[in-house]
């Protein structure tokens, strides 16, 4: 193990939680980066008043003994420390060792000096009791000097959070003197979508499985149900519709448009209109999932619903498209077919197809940071997203490492009460020998998740 710092050996001595860090985070006190990997960073688990969560691992030299509790009894901690604790602390010094006893017993003692309290700067109008002319001189400057550092101070944190691009609970701020509309925890890339569905331009939004598409979907059509008409919402949110048509290379023209169904009595034939072709003409948001999966002429028979505001049926009937309607496809590749990689089944759209979406390409991947907040476990996060980094770097391009591994974690960790060590056998089920050897993993661990996996390598 690691050699502790002297404040986390001093927090340890008082009941607190230490150790150096086995996981990424952020520090909820400064915002920084809490390492996992070496260089580590020491830790210690406290309970922040102003946080909902019981406890929070925090940087060990963040720690404010005057404001954090001990997650156990919401104690304060400064209460919990002797005065040579404190000094030590706030100095980063160790407290010293109590010498061993082998001075002879004639050694005369030494007069004790009366003991004074260790000067505690924290303390209510310490400054004035120790130093009255120097308080005086800080109420006089201190205000001035603090406002010209908080200032700093709140510019540098602007910049830097700017800089991380971090997911946010989102406030969609319409165009115009309107209602700004709460959206909740979104993508990063769901901004850009949404302003393609304010404006109706067919939206292609391809990347990884499993990295939110499909939900953002849904975020947007509500988004726009709460919108103004004005700021790019829909003109009726009462009629309008939401749809997913889960796309699949043997799907036909008619599970678009919907089929002719044949009348047994006099032998006629009447067309059933399709869940699409009525978000079509009612107005909503028509999401076509694994887009990039359709044949080609199966894609082809949607240019129509793309690019036109009419759609011709089988049986001659003629759609009109709503005002309200908004098209988004999701896809895993750009169309370009099949290729080296996890997603063998992709084929290629036509160039026709494909220019209905000029300008309204979004790339959606995988987001650490959206991660993390989503799920709310760095244990489980920094396990996969160190699973993933070593696939990525061992080349196994067929390993998909998605937030969906990430959910289910979840729910067998704190629902079924697993231990990461189970939740990590489960998750490698699918992998074999070669390949869990590519990542890293030792000969021990291997042969234990290859046994629960009904010992096939």
């Amino acid at each position: 193990m690691s050699k502790q710092t002297p404040k986390a050996k001093i927090l340890r001595e008082i009941g607190l939680k230490t150790k150096n860090a086995n996981f990424d985070s952020t520090c909820k006190v400064c915002g920084g980066a809490i390492n996992g990997t070496s260089p580590k960073c020491s830790v210690a688990q406290v309970k922040i008043p102003t946080e909902s969560r019981k406890a929070n691992w925090i940087h060990t030299h963040c720690v404010d003994v005057d404001y954090h509790l001990k997650p156990e009894t919401e104690q304060l901690i400064v209460e919990t420390m002797s005065n040579s604790q404190f000094k030590a602390f706030t100095s980063g010094e160790e407290v010293p060792k109590t010498p061993p006893k082998d001075t002879p017993k004639e050694t005369k003692k030494m007069p004790r000096k009366q003991k004074t309290e260790d000067f505690n700067p924290f303390a209510p109008n310490a400054l004035a009791k120790k130093d009255p002319a120097g308080a005086a001189l800080a109420e006089l400057v201190g205000p001035h000097i603090l406002g010209q550092f908080t200032d700093l101070v709140d510019t540098t944190l602007e910049e830097k959070v700017n800089a991380l691009a971090l997911p946010r609970t989102t406030v969609v701020k319409p165009l115009g003197d309107f209602e700004e509309v709460k959206v909740g925890l979104v993508h990063p890339c769901f901004d850009e979508a949404l302003n393609l569905g304010r404006i109706r331009v067919n939206c292609m939004a391809t990347g990884p499985a499993g990295s939110g598409k499909t939900h953002a979907a849904r975020q947007i059509f509500e988004t726009l149900k709460a919108l103004p008409v004005e700021a790019g919402g829909f003109a009726n949110p009462d009629s309008v519709r939401f749809a997913v048509l889960s796309c699949h290379n043997e799907m036909m023209p008619s599970d678009i448009v919907g089929p002719m169904i044949p009348n047994v009595s006099d032998g006629s034939e009447n067309h059933r209109i399709s869940e699409s072709v009525k978000v079509f003409r009612d107005g909503g948001v028509l999401c076509w999932d694994e887009f990039d999966r359709l044949v080609g002429g199966t894609a082809v028979a949607a240019n129509m619903a793309l690019a036109n505001d009419e759609w011709t049926m089988p049986d001659g009937t003629v759609i009109k498209k709503s005002e309200d309607l908004f098209i988004l496809v999701t896809t895993n590749t750009l169309g370009q077919g099949k290729g080296r990689g996890p997603y063998s089944a992709a084929e290629t759209l036509d160039g026709a197809t494909l220019n209905r979406f000029a300008n309204g390409v979004v790339l959606w991947g995988y987001d650490r940071a959206f991660e993390r907040q989503l799920i709310g476990d760095d244990e489980i996060v920094s396990f996969y997203h160190d699973l993933r980094d070593r696939a990525d770097k061992a080349g196994l391009v067929g390993r998909i490492i998605s937030p969906r591994h990430m959910l289910n974690a979840k729910k067998m960790k704190h629902i079924l009460g697993y231990d990461m060590e189970t939740i990590r056998k489960l998750s490698l089920r699918d992998w074999n020998r070669k390949d869990l050897k590519a990542v890293g993993f030792d000969d021990a661990f291997i042969s234990s998740a290859l046994q629960t996996n009904g010992g096939a390598a």
